[in-house]
């Protein structure tokens, strides 16, 4: 089954997990500030002649280059530092960062064992290593390294809460809220603590003991923006959209200027019959930064999802009077456009969001779309492609042609392996798993069409078009 969606383009809010840190730890392994003067004295003088000072040299203007964000150049420089003195840990470890900044997680392990080996007792190049494994999907390594530096330190935090936060990434909730449970009982005054647990146990379905232990975080600190927003995400969850407006508005009240959370409190207040509320949060971020593209994106949505596509082409059209230059405009003008019967427009400006950046997959995805309304097979084909190819994680598209294929009863094996690779990018996707089912259907694999739709049906139960095709299949299964 396939979905003519709106991409979302505009940011929303969310809760994060937090990873505690000592600032020690991190101000250790990777220093910042600004220390501009002392990279012209390094450029302008002769480098030192014993190889300890030039490492030393070398090793400056790695940091020099870190604090100006030129990574690759400092990579150079503590590679240089390293030729020279390979026996110093802290140079390993920078190296590390450098790597892990720079998303070469193999690198970044090879350099935080050298660190380990040359100081088994330093617990920074583990914390290292556990982020690059992390990063790798190694998460029993990971997990054996904060182990280890929770050993080493056992008083310390940060390295308990890393865990904590390792296995909510393997799902397992009851062991990470075990960890916070234990660090609340030594550190009763962390509001942080408070709201980390929260966040675990209102992913667990533990509602209620979520919103008590929110609610111990804000005795702590009344100030904390996050409790709030977290109250008001389960008030969201539960239907209870009066609660969640008082809570982001509280939210609102300590952070002005959050912009997420007032395109948040905007989509609310239209959902509860209060427009003008609305309007004034939008009005309230044009007016402080008018070429934002997400808040003309979000004001479109919030139209459009109310099938008022002739004000979001509106709103987009003030975003472009106002100087916002942006692919993503285009993409929702093409698409507020589609939505008011106005193809021929749409396509203009699809292919104006191409033409301002040729990476943007929304704009090929959308142009596929409308050539498949308009029988021409070849270039929806050619359009879906260029997607996927811009963005290989656009599990939309994978689904959207694997089941334009099935449909067509053409490319049945690859129409499997495209709507396959959406389900593993978005694999409880209702409409995804209908797909599967209907490309297997095609195939004439009736029982494994039949097991893929009736899950579909149980994810999806509204839509009529996934109960069709259970009635199809169900009564090929009876004729035969």
């Amino acid at each position: 089954m396939r979905k003519n969606v709106l991409l979302p383009l505009a940011v929303s809010i969310a809760i994060p997990i937090l990873l505690i840190m000592s600032s020690d730890a991190v101000m250790d392994i990777s220093a910042r500030g600004r220390v501009s003067s002392a990279r012209e004295i390094y450029i302008e003088r002769a480098r030192p002649s014993s190889a300890l000072s030039r490492s030393l040299a070398h090793y400056t203007m790695g940091i020099i280059y870190d604090n100006e964000e030129k990574h690759a150049s400092a990579i150079r420089e503590f590679r240089e530092a390293i030729a020279l003195e390979p026996n110093i840990s802290c140079l390993h470890m920078r190296l590390a960062v450098d790597y892990i900044l720079t998303n070469k997680e193999k690198e970044a392990l090879e350099e935080a064992d050298k660190a380990k080996a040359l100081d088994p007792s330093d617990i920074r190049p583990k914390f290292l290593a556990a982020l690059a494994y992390t990063a790798l999907g190694r998460f029993a390594d990971a997990r054996k390294e904060y182990e280890d530096i929770a050993r080493l330190d056992p008083q310390s935090v940060w390295a308990l809460s890393s865990l904590a936060d390792l296995l909510v990434l393997q799902k397992k909730m009851n062991e990470a809220a075990a960890i916070y449970e234990k660090l609340i009982a030594k550190e009763k005054d962390s509001s942080v603590l408070y709201f980390n647990l929260a966040v675990i146990y209102s992913r667990s379905g533990r509602t209620p003991e979520a919103i008590e232990k929110l609610k111990e975080a804000l005795k702590i600190d009344p100030d904390y923006t996050e409790a709030y927003i977290g109250l008001g995400i389960i008030c969201e969850s539960k239907k209870d959209d009066k609660g969640a407006i008082e809570n982001f508005e509280k939210a609102l009240e300590i952070e002005p200027l959050n912009a997420a959370l007032r395109r948040h409190l905007a989509v609310l207040y239209y959902k509860a019959a209060r427009p003008g509320d609305a309007i004034r949060q939008y009005e309230f971020l044009i007016d402080a930064n008018p070429k934002n593209t997400y808040t003309y994106v979000a004001w479109a949505e919030t139209y459009l999802k109310d099938k008022k596509p002739l004000e979001a082409i509106n709103v987009l059209n003030r975003a472009i009077k106002n100087g916002a230059k942006d692919a993503g405009i285009y993409v929702a003008l093409g698409f507020a456009h589609n939505e008011a019967g106005k193809d021929v427009e749409a396509l203009k400006y699809f292919n104006k969001a191409i033409e301002l950046d040729k990476k943007e997959p929304a704009a090929y995805f959308y142009l596929g779309i409308l050539y498949e309304k308009e029988k021409k097979k070849d270039l929806a084909v050619k359009n879906f492609r260029e997607a996927i190819k811009v963005d290989p994680n656009f599990a939309e598209a994978y689904n959207y042609l694997g089941y334009m294929f099935a449909e067509s009863g053409v490319n049945l094996d690859e129409a499997v392996e495209l709507v396959k690779k959406a389900l593993e990018i978005d694999p409880d996707n209702g409409a995804y798993i209908d797909s599967l089912g209907w490309a297997y259907f095609k195939k004439g694999m009736y029982k494994e069409a039949l097991a893929e739709i009736e899950k579909a049906v149980k994810l999806e139960p509204d839509e009529s078009e996934i109960k069709g095709h259970l009635d199809t299949v169900r009564n090929k299964l009876r004729k035969r």
